[in-house]
């Protein structure tokens, strides 16, 4: 049967639903520059609960709106892990540090990037640009945040902890004075300032389990777990509490806390292993991510080194199904390589004028398959006129049931439109071991970018993800005119350049972003705004009803 015949057979039986463009994390993947995949989420090793806490004095100056005596903030915490915003690898810890550790620049829910700690900043020349840092800002130590500490912060975060691959872009840091921070950079990238996120500690500190900084919030332990406000901060009378109580407790714990008033917030994860299933009435808060999930290739595959297959695939895909039957409303359809949420997206970048399976079985015309033996599996032309059979082995972590699903959804279209495909579930450990020794086919991947969307990881020869080496140091090229682009110099037509490059080659497929999920109970808060730089961005805004809480 040729192919056509089978596409127009399948147009005919299957109604393929246009992915609709609608439109960090505290956890460990949303922090740094980008990671490859992740293995799913295990339970603390914290199971037993902390002891109530007991009531405190107030301080001498309350703040206004100070948290009365019925009713009580809180938040989960790991005791098992740091509060070092920089080395910390637990997900809960993280989302506490945002309180107690500030930036330079906070991103907003849609991924753009404000001044927090900066005063101002410049860019010198192509690779140098200058920061100012804000002056008189507290330290939680006593001190005031001079551009040491950035200077500090910057360089540890190159060397160690979560943050290490996203700085790879940094040649050298240093201060020129007591506010002032020069950043020279590997390559020109006008974006760099959507990098600095990250939470700034004092100088020296980087071994401490709590360093200082300057956020609104202070820990301690005694007379038991909890957050303080620090009534030096700038924003202190305008906290909308006084204290945050800290509580310890298993995954398989949290959602009944949430639900009893134990626990007043819970963050989510939409591809998370955990299933919170939430009983308690709740209002559900997003905000966007550059967490990316994506079909890779293996190049050195017979028909998945074509690029024309690769991008046949990629019609293929039914973006907004798997979004709907997996994590509804919790990602982004894109058939694009950046989020549809990124201000450079354009749909009309997305498809040709053709149908997405009329335009698929195009493509798999030019790279010659067809159902030759009449199996109901398409062949790849051989150099001597002939037909060769192929079978796609497609790997997904088996730990993740959401990939897992997705994984299936898109190689049960792929064979109703003829490919021979088998989806191989794998533990963590075996899932990167098939990855790292070429054993695949296609992967069902995922990847935090960094908040300029450099796409080097995915698309460069040195990349030490680019596992199916599907790219190639031409890319090189296209993502430097990307970020070295401004407004002013071909800014959109460098990201349209960049975009198009990968789905004429398509070195991977992208399939959806990420969108995280805040719960927290009906009526007790208004004015969040949670992003990926903190669930707590603007909590100031904050109005919290602590009697609603319990």
């Amino acid at each position: 049967m040729k192919l056509t015949t089978k596409i127009r057979h399948l147009f005919r039986k299957v109604y393929f639903k246009r992915a609709i463009m609608l439109l960090l994390l505290p956890a460990l993947a949303l922090q740094g520059c980008f990671l490859f995949d992740e293995p799913a989420a295990t339970p603390s090793a914290a199971t037993s609960e902390s002891p109530e806490p007991e009531d405190t004095a107030a301080p001498a100056i309350p703040p206004t709106g100070a948290q009365p005596t019925r009713g009580r903030f809180t938040l989960r915490y790991d005791s098992n892990s740091t509060l070092n915003p920089i080395t910390s690898l637990s997900s809960d810890n993280i989302l506490l540090s945002s309180l107690m550790y500030e930036s330079l620049f906070v991103l907003d829910g849609e991924l753009n990037a404000h001044p927090l700690l900066c005063e101002s900043w410049s860019i010198e020349d192509e690779y140098t640009q200058v920061f100012i840092i804000k002056p008189d800002i507290p330290m939680s130590d006593g001190t005031f945040l001079t551009a040491e500490d950035v200077v500090y912060t910057l360089r540890q975060a190159m060397r160690v902890g979560r943050y290490i691959n996203r700085f790879r872009c940094i040649d050298t840091v240093s201060a020129t004075d007591d506010l002032t921070v020069r950043v020279t950079l590997k390559s020109s990238n006008t974006r760099f300032y959507r990098l600095l996120d990250v939470p700034i500690i004092k100088n020296g500190s980087i071994d401490s389990g709590v360093p200082p900084g300057s956020g609104p919030y202070t820990f301690t332990s005694t007379p038991s777990l909890r957050l303080e406000s620090f009534s030096s901060h700038r924003d202190f009378a305008d906290l909308p509490l006084w204290t945050i109580y800290l509580r310890e407790c298993a995954d398989s714990e949290v959602a009944e806390l949430f639900d009893d008033g134990e626990l007043s917030l819970l963050w989510d994860d939409p591809s998370n292993a955990i299933n919170l299933r939430l009983n308690r009435l709740h209002e559900t808060h997003y905000y966007e991510t550059t967490a990316l999930q994506f079909i890779g290739f293996n190049a050195r595959s017979l028909a998945l080194g074509d690029p024309d297959v690769r991008r046949a695939i990629g019609y293929a895909v039914e973006r907004q199904n798997i979004i709907d039957a997996v994590m509804p409303r919790q990602a982004l359809a894109s058939p694009l390589a950046f989020s549809p949420a990124y201000n450079l997206y354009d749909v009309e970048w997305e498809y040709t004028y053709n149908d997405p399976l009329v335009e698929m079985a195009l493509w798999l015309d030019y790279a010659g398959l067809e159902d030759n033996n009449n199996d109901s599996f398409l062949e790849y032309p051989d150099r001597n006129g002939g037909f060769i059979s192929f079978s796609i082995d497609f790997i997904v972590n088996s730990e993740n049931r959401h990939k897992i699903a997705a994984a299936n959804m898109i190689a049960d279209m792929m064979r109703r439109t003829g490919f021979d495909i088998s989806v191989r579930e794998l533990p963590w450990d075996r899932f990167i071991e098939a990855l790292q020794t070429g054993d695949f086919d296609m992967y069902y991947g995922e990847i935090v970018l960094s908040a300029d969307f450099d796409l080097s990881p995915l698309l460069l020869p040195d990349s030490p993800i680019n596992y199916g080496r599907t790219g190639n140091s031409e890319y090189w090229h296209i993502i430097d005119d990307f970020l070295r682009a401004t407004m002013a110099r071909g800014e959109r037509a460098a990201a349209r350049q960049l975009c198009d490059e990968i789905t004429r080659n398509s070195p991977f497929v992208p399939i959806l972003y990420k969108r995280y999920a805040v719960y927290m109970p009906t009526g007790a808060i208004t004015g969040a705004s949670p992003s990926q730089s903190g669930v707590f961005r603007s909590f100031t805004e904050w109005t919290i009803d602590v009697t609603m809480l319990s």
